[in-house]
């Protein structure tokens, strides 16, 4: 058996092709959900939508301060590997839940195979940091996106049991985004039918814990959006939204060219981002989605663990809160042919990863293991 230890919404999604790739190969397998997410627009519509199989376990973690999290995670993924025990536990990505699963694998002598693996921002003032590198050190099978990741990963020491296999977001995206285009109805529903519009995702603690500072990047959109005549498509994220909350001026950030929506399903984010002129986010997983659909991205970060995004010209960092700065990227990005090569894969990924997880000859032992 092959157990999914999970918590978020974009690890349901990078899941998803492998779980697929594993259901067509006849294995058994398990998802174990920490409900670090838990609302219906943050997890139970993407299972729905994905097709992916109910939870084994939900250990049911909630919002908690990082380390009282991070420490039930450990104890209740333990508690549900146990009875599991799973040829593989596969965590995916840089979350509490991944470095939690991947403890409590390591203490339960489960083999970890880390999706998503290698990745760095060199910023550990991102808590998604820590959990990354801190992960790929108890990891026996480290499943990486690109070359960068490798070369990172060697350059760490880190050589056994590194396998180049693609992203799976290429997988996902590709595969619903004929079905979100047939399905969802987003567009029509927020008025934007044949109207320009920009989407925008917030939800890093650096860009919205500070009333602040979100205000000053809620400023500078809004410079953004007029200047352009755009739309700004705001779907906010919980904790956004309690920051906008508490401002005085946030009637402000309601109005056009704001449209401030509840988080939104997979299929409608996929329509919402497709059609879009350019994306502003300081989300990893949309920069390898807006990547993947042609879609020019300004990333509102002064790093990226996606540096591949900037190298292809799809991408571009903007960690300035002037409003002049921001148009610049702006202008920058809109000017760009969208026929940049996608570095991330061809769409295979969970088919590599499936094989890797049911082969017997693969080293189950953590890398940095004599």
């Amino acid at each position: 058996m092959i157990a999914f230890l999970v918590g978020t919404r974009p690890e349901l999604i990078k899941i998803a092709p492998v779980v697929d790739a594993l259901a067509a190969r006849g294995a058994p397998l398990a998802i174990v959900h920490t409900g670090q997410h838990y609302s219906y627009q943050l997890d139970a519509i993407f299972f729905e939508e994905l097709g992916l199989p109910k939870p084994a376990a939900n250990l049911e973690v909630g919002s908690a301060p990082p380390a009282q999290q991070l420490g039930t995670i450990i104890i209740r993924a333990a508690e549900a590997l146990a009875k599991l025990q799973p040829r593989w536990v596969l965590v995916q990505g840089d979350t509490n839940s991944v470095l939690g699963g991947a403890l409590a694998s390591l203490k339960l002598g489960l083999p970890v195979a880390h999706l998503e693996a290698g990745l760095r921002s060199d910023d550990w003032e991102m808590p998604e940091e820590a959990n990354r590198v801190l992960a790929g050190r108890l990891a026996a099978m480290h499943l990486c996106p690109t070359e960068v990741q490798v070369e990172r990963l060697r350059l760490e020491g880190i050589v056994r049991g590194v396998y180049l296999v693609g992203n799976t977001v290429v997988d996902a995206a590709l595969k619903s985004a004929a079905r979100a285009r047939e399905r969802s109805t987003v567009v029509e529903r927020l008025g934007l039918s044949g109207k320009p519009y920009a989407l925008v995702t917030l939800h890093r603690p650096s860009n919205v814990d500070s009333e602040e500072r979100l205000r000053a990047v809620m400023r500078a959109l809004l410079a953004v959006g007029e200047r352009h005549g755009l739309a700004l498509v705001f779907p906010a994220h919980p904790r956004t939204q309690a920051t906008i909350a508490r401002m005085a001026d946030a009637k402000r950030f309601s109005e056009a060219p704001f449209i401030l929506t509840e988080p939104v399903g997979y299929l409608d984010f996929l329509r919402l981002l497709a059609d879009a002129r350019l994306t502003l986010t300081d989300s990893g997983g949309v920069q390898e989605e807006a990547c993947t659909l042609h879609v020019p991205c300004v990333t509102l970060r002064a790093n990226t663990e996606r540096p591949e995004t900037v190298t292809v010209g799809a991408n571009l960092l903007c960690d300035s809160t002037s409003p002049g700065d921001l148009e610049a990227a702006v202008d920058t990005m809109l000017a760009r042919p969208r026929d940049w090569q996608n570095p991330f894969g061809d769409g295979r990924a969970g088919e590599r990863v499936a094989d890797l997880l049911l082969d017997p000859k693969v080293r189950r032992i953590p890398s940095g293991a004599p």
